[in-house]
């Protein structure tokens, strides 16, 4: 007879109160499953395996994470110093001379890097130009290695749940079928109690697997000397650890309420198996795919070539002749030559403001398609939670489309402020026999560094796009669970 199944049969319990006996039985049952799991070999099996896959991913994307951060820092610095040791020119000379900005990055995305890998990891800004980030890490590596990484997040969304069904999935269908189960029915056992016991035990050996990251990540956040781009990191950190402590509770209970049900143990396995690869492999490509062809991005090229045309139509003459006649009158001069200020440092900026329209309108829309994307991906979440815990961990590390954008966006506005005094310095010196002036270093030191911060998470949304559904399935596989111990209870023995 199974050992769980003999904590409960002595009388003693019985004669107690309710709430004594279901935690006397629990404690029972917790003691005996953890004893029985020590002494199996398969157990100690997958969970050496799993660490080891654990342990390798945790350092590996650790170590990368730091060789980024440090090679990012020292490039700025080095960007930083060719910027201002550019030595005298003219100010839009300068302008078109550039400077590259670096994107941050966190400790939790050595956790989940998201979508890090495909996008670039910095943008040249220069005059009259809003560019693409470039250099993309994933472009070096070899098709194996874009299409399965060891990560973190990929151990702990996709492997963990494996680990837990291979382990649990004979967790009260191997009593059914060694026919035991009449001893439950004999002494009452709560089978609750059972249950939450046997859960927990799946789910501690489950936990273990996510110990290496949470060490090298802590370890990694103490010794990074950059600012983090986080001014919220506590609480990122803690809604990290409550997505997936949820979604492995998750799993306990949907593997205890499938054990539950099936006649025995091959029909358990198969049924946890193909609800695993559904939920964690097919759902969230097929969201992926589905929210493409809901919200499509134009081509590179048609997008490029559209902004383009735009870009090379002429500026309306009759509001440039209204403004500089507005100029003229305001100063009380007739020619543009008795101004007090430069023309052309008006004119550029003139210039520059119409660009900017132009590129929030082209870029806006593409941002715009790119956040329907996310939003309509995230609606699998419902269905799957592997696509709810994705979704989750790369807000809260930073590494999701959203976030990306936000540096986009706030990269477009340095480039802008440096177009803005560079034109501004033109625009209050006068050329003089034809002469113009020469910026030299106190003006390239007025371009403060980029120091870019996050926004804060949007709580609302993030509760309604992650949290939700993740409360939603747990709630929905605690009800598996619970008609499944009825049927226990209630159902044939065999």
């Amino acid at each position: 007879m199974n050992a769980t199944t003999l904590t409960s049969s002595p009388a003693a319990p019985e004669r107690r109160g309710g709430w004594r006996r279901w935690r006397h039985a629990y404690k029972g049952a917790w003691q005996a499953d953890w004893r029985e799991r020590r002494r199996d070999w398969r157990v100690w099996l997958v969970i050496l395996v799993g660490l080891a896959l654990a342990i390798c991913a945790a350092t590996l994307s650790s170590l990368e994470l730091r060789a980024t951060l440090d090679a990012r820092q020292t490039a700025q610095q080095a960007e930083k110093q060719r910027w201002s040791q550019q030595g005298e020119k003219y100010p839009h000379a300068a302008a078109h001379y550039g400077v590259y900005v670096f994107k941050p990055l966190s400790a939790l995305a050595a956790l989940d890097p998201g979508i890090e890998q495909y996008v670039g990891a910095s943008v040249w800004l220069e005059a009259h130009k809003q560019n693409e980030l470039a250099y993309r890490p994933a472009n070096d590596d070899i098709g194996i290695n874009r299409q399965l990484r060891l990560q973190p997040a990929f151990v702990l969304q996709v492997l963990a749940p494996m680990a837990m069904i291979f382990l649990g999935f004979g967790m009260f269908a191997a009593e059914r079928e060694r026919g035991t189960l009449a001893a439950l029915r004999i002494n009452a056992a709560p089978l609750g109690a059972l249950a939450l016991a046997r859960g927990a035990v799946l789910l501690c050996l489950a936990l273990s697997m996510a110990l290496p990251a949470c060490l090298a990540v802590s370890l990694l956040d103490w010794t990074l000397e950059q600012r983090s781009p986080f001014s919220d990191g506590p609480l990122r950190a803690a809604l990290f650890a409550l997505g997936y402590g949820l979604y492995l509770c998750t799993w306990a209970a949907l593997i205890a309420g499938v054990s539950a049900w099936m006649p025995n143990l091959r029909s358990s396995l198969a049924v946890l198996i193909g609800a695993w690869a559904l939920a964690a492999l097919a759902v969230p490509r097929a969201a992926v795919e589905l929210a493409q062809l809901a919200s499509p991005l134009p081509s590179m090229q048609q997008f490029r070539t559209d902004l383009d045309n735009a870009l090379g139509m002429p500026d309306d003459p009759a509001q440039a002749n209204r403004d500089r006649e507005q100029l003229l009158r305001q100063h009380g001069v007739k020619e543009v030559s008795d101004l007090p200020v430069n023309w052309a440092g008006i004119s550029l900026q003139r210039g520059e403001e119409r660009g900017d329209r132009l590129f929030d309108a082209h870029y806006g829309r593409v941002f715009d398609a790119m956040r329907r994307q996310s939003a309509a991906a995230t609606l699998a979440g419902w269905l799957s939670p592997s696509v709810a815990i994705a979704g989750l961990s790369s807000s809260v590390a930073g590494s999701d489309m959203e976030h990306h954008l936000q540096f986009v966006e706030g990269a477009e506005r340095q480039r802008r402020l440096i177009q803005q005094i560079m034109n501004r310095a033109i625009t209050a010196h006068r050329e003089h026999a034809g002469v113009r002036y020469l910026g030299d270093a106190s003006l390239w030191n007025q371009v403060p560094p980029l120091r870019f911060v996050f926004a804060p998470l949007d709580l609302d949304k993030l509760l309604s796009r992650h949290l939700l559904p993740l409360f939603t399935l747990f709630g929905a596989s605690l009800l598996l669970c619970g008609t499944g111990l009825r049927h226990l209870r209630h159902g044939s023995i065999r």
